[in-house]
């Protein structure tokens, strides 16, 4: 889907629950929450603010008729009123006061972090768009990076997919616009529509000098978080693209369906996190808890208001609201003691990374692949109640242990880097430019599987069950080199287990 992240990573798209801690105001990650209450205090800001714009922009303009007169800005409020008084009375054409209340509203946003924004009114229809998890699109996720639209993630089976865009294509512009300038939320309006109308992109690949115009047809999107199969005979993958209201739910009914296969007995968990830009907090405190012990700490939120201070522990008041069934519960208790292996990487951001850093805090994980992204903010969406709103950063979170994951990230365990492609050989390198970073089965597809890797600090070795260069090699055979280090670690861990 068109990412509904802002920045390198998500941009939470969340909802505030002031009343009832057990429904944190998501984060960056966070998280495509439909807007339910919003907390008086910024509803109150809200109306204040609005009300003083317009106030401002119906004082007569009388001052700024006389050019010599000499203003006064030592006040703030009537250095906004002077500001907009001139843009009245001397802009170069005509500019409804709509438009100069969005225009300002959404600058003061801006000015605060790369992830507060003001929503207008097609911005906020999106946002309620992305929590049905049905749209019309092309199937990337993206992130404004350096003035251009950055592909981050691509979904199977889209108009994207099949026309080769993968993560790290840049598009420079949609049709006949250049997206120079745009914010993440103007672009991925003009990229999505109604299914079946046609868009072009100008492409900027690395490695080519000019940018490559493709034309897609618009599909209907459907939202598809969660992968699960037996990757090796013993060995369940799980793989999550996204944190959705769903994720959690989706998940705990695929590890229940290959803990319940008869001839298939699972010994351990990959968890793959790679390219995962987050979601909902809620999402991502429901994920941890399918493996960690009822009650185990996840996550710590803090923030200026007292609804931002919150502990989140693995039990059902903290991932489910007051009417939802528990998806965890009656998943078999395996789930919690057999070896899991998370994977993670640069793109790994805020509700993976919450995933992530609370496995790894509570030892119930080795983490394997490279540093994640570091955002660990959460942002608010708050409703005007004309169909606008905005998103306002309102904390930060920190992991089981007190660890900062903003600006930081998680270290892994065991570092492996991906083998670059160029240093794969023949048909078997072109095949991986298609399909780099994509489903595991193209992974698998690729030659190559020469890794570097290294243990961080000395608590991985025995979190990995003693794991050596001698460890038994699986049978996975493919250039993901983070996955099969995963399996080789799960194996390690296996044959300790039955000694």
């Amino acid at each position: 889907m068109e990412s509904t992240v802002k920045t390198a990573k998500n941009l939470p798209r969340c909802d505030a629950e002031p009343d009832d801690v057990r429904q944190p105001p998501g984060g960056g990650f966070c998280f495509d929450i439909p807007p339910r209450r919003v907390p008086s205090r910024f509803g109150a800001k809200a109306t204040v603010l609005g009300a003083v714009f317009v106030a401002l922009l119906r004082l007569s303009p009388t001052v700024a008729a006389d050019p010599t007169a000499e203003p006064s800005y030592s006040d703030p409020v009537q250095r906004v009123a002077r500001i907009l008084e001139q843009i009245k009375a001397r802009y170069v054409r005509p500019i409804e006061d709509q438009k100069l209340i969005a225009g300002a509203l959404s600058g003061v946003l801006k000015g605060l972090d790369p992830h507060s924004a003001y929503l207008d009114a097609e911005a906020f229809r999106e946002l309620q768009r992305d929590a049905h998890g049905e749209y019309g699109g092309l199937g990337i996720e993206s992130r404004m990076e350096s003035g251009f639209m950055e592909v981050t993630s691509v979904l199977e089976s889209t108009p994207a997919y099949r026309a080769g865009l993968r993560p790290g294509d840049r598009i420079t512009r949609i049709g006949d616009v250049s997206v120079a300038g745009m914010s993440l939320e103007q672009v991925i309006a003009m990229v999505r529509g109604d299914p079946g109308t046609r868009i072009s992109l100008a492409v900027v690949r690395d490695g080519q000098p000019e940018p490559k115009v493709i034309t897609l047809t618009r599909e209907t999107i459907l939202d598809r978080s969660v992968e699960s199969s037996v990757i090796e005979p013993g060995y369940a993958y799980i793989r999550l693209t996204q944190f959705q209201s769903r994720t959690g739910e989706m998940m705990a009914k695929g590890v229940r369906r290959l803990l319940e296969q008869r001839d298939v007995r699972i010994a351990g968990f990959v968890l793959d996190l790679r390219d995962n830009p987050g979601g909902m907090l809620t999402s991502a405190v429901g994920v941890a808890s399918a493996f960690l012990p009822p009650g185990a700490p996840v996550v710590i939120t803090e923030g200026t208001g007292s609804d931002s201070n919150m502990r989140l522990y693995a039990r059902t008041a903290d991932y489910l609201g007051d009417e939802d069934a528990d998806y965890l519960e009656g998943l078999p208790a395996a789930v919690k003691t057999l070896p899991v292996v998370v994977l993670v990487n640069g793109e790994s951001a805020s509700a993976a990374e919450i995933v992530a850093g609370a496995l790894q805090d509570n030892k119930r994980a080795i983490i394997v692949g490279t540093k994640t992204y570091g955002k660990g903010s959460i942002q608010t969406v708050i409703p005007f109640g004309d169909g606008t709103g905005m998103e306002l950063t309102t904390a930060y979170y920190y992991t089981p242990s007190g660890r900062r994951i903003q600006g930081q990230g998680v270290i892994p365990d065991v570092v492996v880097e991906p083998q670059p492609i160029a240093q794969r050989q023949g048909a078997a390198a072109l095949h991986a430019v298609a399909v780099e970073r994509q489903i595991p089965e193209a992974r698998r597809a690729a030659a190559g599987d020469d890794c570097t890797s290294h243990s961080e600090g000395d608590a991985a070795a025995p979190r990995a069950g003693g794991s050596t260069p001698h460890a038994p090699r699986i049978g996975f055979s493919g250039g993901d080199c983070q996955l099969e280090r995963a399996l080789r670690l799960l194996g390690s861990q296996t044959s300790i287990s039955q000694r």
